[in-house]
C-alpha cells in the first residue's frame, strides 16, 4: 500500500480487486478495523471503500495478496495530496495494470449528467474524481420528467424498477382551453411494443439525483462536494485541473481526461477553446410545486391556454402538484412570489392553491456549442447545449451524453479500444441537440410569444389542429418515438460506417424485441455493459469460435415474426455496442461474414471490457 503522510485525512479509499474477500487493516489509532467489499457485477471484482482513516497505518493488507484490477484511487477531500496504487503496490501481473498507469478521469459537475457518467466509470472500473461546488445535492428540480431512451440506460445500471416504482407513469395528455376540455390521450403506454418503457415517466431531477447518488455510494463512491474548478490547462499527456475548497485551499490535479457536466455556465467549457453563445427568449417563465384542489385531471399532463396566455400543470410522484407558465413580464426587475401568478394559473387551471413548497422564475436559453471535444476535456449536458422544457428533453439528453462517453472512456483507459473512438462522441450527440434547438425550440418559440404568432398557435393550432391529430391518433409512433428519444441514431458516426441489412442500420439503437409475457426480452444482456454479439435464428459454430476469440458474450434469440417486424433478418450477427447501440452486423455467419466483424474491431481497436 503506498504510504499516507502523518497527519492527512483520507476520505474515500477506492480498490478493485478480484477475490471474494474482505481486506483487513489495522491502525495505531484503532479507527479502521475491516473494510467493507461490494461487488461490482460487471467486471466480477469488488469495491473496498474506508472512510476517514487517520494516521499511517503500521501493518499491512492482512491475507491473500490481490491481483490489481484497477487503480487505486485515494481521494482527499480535505488535503491536496493525491497518491495512486502502483505496480510495485501489488504482486500483478502486466496485463491486469492498463488501468494503473492512467490518470484518472475528472468529472466537474454532480447533477444527473455528471453523476450517471460516474456511475457508468464505477461500473466498468475506471478511476476517477467527481467534484461539485455546490455545499449540498439538489432539493428542487426543474427537470420533471424520464423517458424510455433513458429508463432502458436505467436498466442496464439496474436501477429502472426503483426509478419506475418512485415516479408516477403519466397517463393522459390532455389539453384544456379557457378551463374545457378539448382532449385527452391516452399517454401510459403509447409506445406498446417499441419499449419495455411505453410510457412518460415523472421522476423529477432531485429524486433522479438522489438515486444515482445512493447507488454510487453503495459501490464506496462520494461526491466532494464544495469543491469548484478554478482553472484548466492540458497537454498531450494530461489535463491539470485547479481546484479549490471551501477552506480556499488549491490543488493542483492531473486528469486523463476531464468530463464538464456542470451546467450551462459550465467553468471546464470556459477554460477551453470550446465556443458557446446561447440565446434567451424574451419571455421569463415561472416554476412552482404546490399542493391544492385543481379541476382537471391529475393523472395528465395537462396543457392548459387561453388566446393569451398558457399554464402547464400535472401531479409529481411526492403527492405534489407541479405548474409551469409566463412569469410576468417585470419580473425581469423585481422579486416575484407565486401570489403574482395565482390568479394566472386559476384561470387557466382553476387551481385553489393551499400551499406553496417551491417557487422560481427564470429565463429559457437555446443554443449548442461549437464542439463537444477540446482534446482532453469532453462538454456534456447543460455545458453542452441548452434548449427549451419542451418535451423533457433536457435532462434526459444529457444522461444520454453521459452514457455515450462514458464507456468510450472507460475503453480507451483500458486498452479496450483505440483513442480515435473519442471523437465519436461529438459526432453522434452534437447532431441530436442541434435538431433539439431547431425544432422544439422554434416551436416554443412561436407558442410563448405574446404577439399575434403566439395568439394564432395557441387558439388555431393548439385549440383545433393539435387535438385532431392527438384525438386520431394519427402521430402516436412518431410522437413517442422523438420524445422518448428511442429514435436517436448514430448511423453517420464514423464507427458505423454505413454498414446496414435492409433498414437496420449500424448506429441504430438496438431495436427492442419481447419475446412473451414474462418479460424475457433481448435488452436483459445489456446489463453487462460490454460489446456483445446477438444472433436471431441459429447459432452456427463459427459465432461460436468467434465470441471465444474474442470473449465477447454471446445471446441467441429465437427468430420470429416479431423479431422480422422490427427489420431484423434470420440468421444476422449483431454487435452490439455496450450502450445499446448496434456497433456492426453482417447477414450471415460464413467465414467472410465473420472476417468483416473481426476486421471492424481490429480497426478500432476493441476488446471486451
Amino acid at each position: 500500500m503506498a504510504d499516507v503522510a502523518e497527519g492527512n485525512i483520507l476520505k474515500n479509499i477506492h480498490i478493485y480487486i478480484t477475490m471474494n474477500t474482505l481486506l483487513q487493516r489495522t491502525s495505531s489509532s484503532g479507527l479502521l478495523r475491516s473494510v467493507p467489499a461490494s461487488r461490482n457485477p460487471q467486471s466480477n471484482c469488488f469495491l473496498i471503500n474506508a472512510h476517514r482513516y487517520i494516521g499511517r497505518p503500521k501493518t499491512g493488507v492482512q491475507g491473500p495478496r490481490p491481483r490489481l484490477f484497477a487503480t487505486c484511487c485515494i481521494s482527499n477531500q480535505q488535503h491536496r495530496n493525491q497518491e495512486y496504487l502502483t505496480k510495485s503496490d501489488f504482486h500483478s501481473e502486466k496485463t491486469s495494470l492498463n488501468m494503473a498507469s492512467q490518470k484518472p478521469v475528472l468529472i466537474a459537475g454532480a447533477g444527473p449528467t455528471g453523476l450517471m457518467a460516474a456511475l457508468w466509470l464505477t461500473n466498468l472500473g475506471t478511476p476517477f474524481r467527481i467534484v461539485d461546488k455546490h455545499p449540498l445535492a439538489a432539493d428542487t428540480s426543474r427537470a420533471t420528467v424520464v423517458h424510455a431512451r433513458t429508463l432502458e440506460y436505467y436498466r442496464m445500471l439496474g436501477l429502472s424498477e426503483r426509478a419506475v416504482s418512485e415516479g408516477r407513469v403519466v397517463k393522459n395528455m390532455a389539453f384544456f382551453g379557457n378551463l374545457k376540455e378539448i382532449v385527452r390521450r391516452e399517454f401510459n403506454s403509447i409506445g406498446r411494443g417499441k419499449s419495455k418503457f411505453p410510457f412518460v415517466l415523472a421522476y423529477p431531477q432531485d429524486l433522479n439525483e438522489q438515486m444515482l447518488i445512493e447507488e454510487l455510494e453503495k459501490r464506496g463512491v462520494n461526491v466532494e462536494r464544495d469543491v469548484e474548478v478554478t482553472s484548466l490547462s492540458q497537454n498531450d499527456e494530461y489535463a491539470t485541473v485547479t481546484l479549490k475548497n471551501k477552506q480556499g485551499e488549491e490543488e493542483n490535479f492531473e486528469a486523463s481526461y476531464v468530463l464538464g457536466c456542470d451546467g450551462g455556465h459550465s467553468v471546464v467549457r470556459a477554460h477551453t477553446n470550446i465556443k458557446s453563445t446561447p440565446g434567451a427568449y424574451a419571455q421569463r417563465f415561472f416554476v412552482a410545486d404546490v399542493e391544492g384542489e385543481v379541476s382537471v385531471g391529475l393523472e395528465n399532463v395537462n396543457i392548459c391556454f387561453n388566446a393569451n396566455d398558457f399554464c402547464l400543470l400535472f401531479a409529481m410522484p411526492n403527492g405534489r402538484i407541479r405548474l409551469a407558465g409566463w412569469a410576468p413580464e417585470e419580473s425581469v426587475n423585481r422579486e416575484f412570489s407565486f401570489s403574482d401568478v395565482e390568479e394566472s394559473v386559476k384561470r387557466n387551471t382553476g387551481a385553489v392553491v393551499s400551499k406553496v413548497h417551491w417557487f422560481s422564475t427564470y429565463s429559457v436559453y437555446h443554443g449548442v456549442a461549437e464542439t463537444f471535444r477540446d482534446r482532453r476535456v469532453f462538454i456534456c449536458g447543460d455545458a453542452a447545449h441548452v434548449h427549451s422544457p419542451v418535451g423533457g428533453q433536457g435532462m434526459n439528453t444529457g444522461l444520454g451524453d453521459a452514457s455515450n462517453i462514458s464507456w468510450k472512456l472507460a475503453a480507451v483507459l483500458a486498452g479496450k479500444a483505440n483513442p480515435d473512438i473519442l471523437d465519436t462522441y461529438q459526432s453522434e450527440r452534437r447532431p441530436f441537440a442541434e435538431r433539439l434547438v431547431n425544432t422544439t425550440d422554434k416551436s416554443f418559440s412561436i407558442a410563448t410569444d405574446r404577439g399575434f404568432a403566439g395568439w394564432v398557435w395557441r387558439t388555431l393550432v393548439m385549440g383545433n389542429v393539435a387535438p385532431l391529430i392527438f384525438r386520431l391518433g394519427l402521430l402516436d409512433n412518431t410522437l413517442f418515438e422523438t420524445i422518448s428519444q428511442i429514435r436517436i441514431e448514430y448511423r453517420d458516426s464514423a464507427i458505423s460506417n454505413g454498414n446496414h441489412i435492409s433498414n437496420l442500420y449500424a448506429g441504430d439503437r438496438l431495436p427492442w424485441v419481447s419475446f412473451d409475457d414474462t418479460g424475457v426480452d433481448n435488452f436483459d444482456p445489456l446489463g453487462g455493459l460490454n460489446w456483445q454479439i446477438h444472433v436471431y435464428g441459429d447459432l452456427s459454430d463459427n459465432v461460436k469460435v468467434f465470441g471465444q476469440e474474442t470473449g465477447l458474450k454471446i445471446s441467441n434469440f429465437p427468430y420470429n415474426n416479431e423479431v422480422k417486424a422490427k427489420g431484423i433478418s434470420k440468421d444476422c450477427v449483431i454487435l452490439v455496442r455496450p450502450d445499446g447501440y448496434i456497433g456492426q452486423l453482417v447477414e450471415g455467419s460464413s467465414s467472410d461474414h465473420i472476417d468483416r466483424l473481426r476486421v471492424f474491431m481490429d480497426k478500432w481497436g476493441i476488446k471486451a471490457f
